[in-house]
């Protein structure tokens, strides 16, 4: 008796323990760019399978998800959106095939740059590159952090410590690009996509787009820009891959002016962003 009661004991115990649906899995989150998918892998690790939307090369204004992720995005425990232009034209029915979906806006409350570049006569359109300012991207972590306790108390501990880390590398991140560049007497940012505005505005910089209203630059606009830059005397201009660079280009060789790239999607946070600074350090050098 004392054996079957034991063995009952233990059936009971192990039917009213409180069980973690991913004790024995990893949670699968979807992100919709790359910086994001690093930002998760940083925070969740291994208790984390992380897919990205728009992958290399691939632009967010124009992405269309392909049917193998949105099979994919039915099984998914967690999306956390960034505020890119596809989100608004897919979610809906992203979440409809998917309605115990838990969704995350990282970045609503950080949009506040108004991007007149991207502005259309009736709506307003607010600049999503936020994560190009580390400080930004801090407050994303932490978010992110809170989201993936709430999803997985079990390892709360290891999500805690993880944020905790990765917010520890973004401030040092922030104070080297804020002590490379206080020092630079040029400060305009001509670039060829409107994505640096949250940089710009962090570090004192000027953005200059060349792409105007999500439209390529017409002739008579470039003309006057031409001679806007002349007067400003720039010599540089910063191109991103997954645009279109021909009026960049075109607009360097009018001003003799050298091309640079900066990536605000590239996969790796922290060597893309020191990437970044190095290009704008040699692109705004004293000649």
């Amino acid at each position: 008796m004392s054996i079957l009661k034991s063995s009952l004991f233990l059936l009971c115990v192990m039917f009213y323990m409180p069980q973690s649906t991913y004790a024995d899995q990893k949670i699968i989150a979807f992100v919709s760019i790359l910086p994001q998918q690093y930002f998760v892998q940083q925070i969740g690790n291994a208790h984390v399978d992380v897919h990205v939307m728009v992958g290399p090369g691939q632009s967010p204004a124009t992405y269309e998800p392909t049917p193998q992720q949105m099979a994919k995005l039915a099984n998914a425990d967690i999306y956390f959106k960034i505020g890119v232009p596809f989100e608004s034209a897919w979610f809906d029915k992203l979440k409809t095939n998917n309605k115990k979906l838990v969704v995350v806006e990282c970045c609503e409350s950080l949009a506040t740059i108004n991007n007149h570049d991207h502005a259309h006569k009736q709506h307003t359109f607010y600049d999503p590159h936020v994560w190009t300012a580390p400080k930004n991207v801090i407050k994303i972590a932490k978010l992110i952090g809170s989201a993936m306790i709430a999803l997985d108390k079990p390892n709360r501990d290891s999500y805690k410590a993880a944020t905790k880390f990765f917010i520890k590398k973004l401030q040092k991140l922030d104070e080297i690009i804020r002590e490379k560049t206080n020092n630079l007497k040029k400060r305009d940012l001509m670039v060829s996509h409107p994505s640096w505005g949250y940089f710009a505005a962090e570090y004192g910089f000027t953005q200059i787009s060349i792409e105007q209203q999500g439209r390529e630059i017409q002739a008579r606009s470039m003309v006057q820009l031409i001679k806007q830059v002349r007067e400003k005397n720039i010599k540089s201009i910063f191109v991103q891959p997954q645009f279109n660079d021909k009026a960049a280009r075109v607009i360097a060789d009018e001003i003799n002016a050298n091309i640079f790239i900066l990536d605000p999607l590239a996969y790796n946070y922290f060597d893309n962003m020191y990437a970044v600074l190095e290009n704008i350090l040699l692109g705004l050098a004293d000649e």
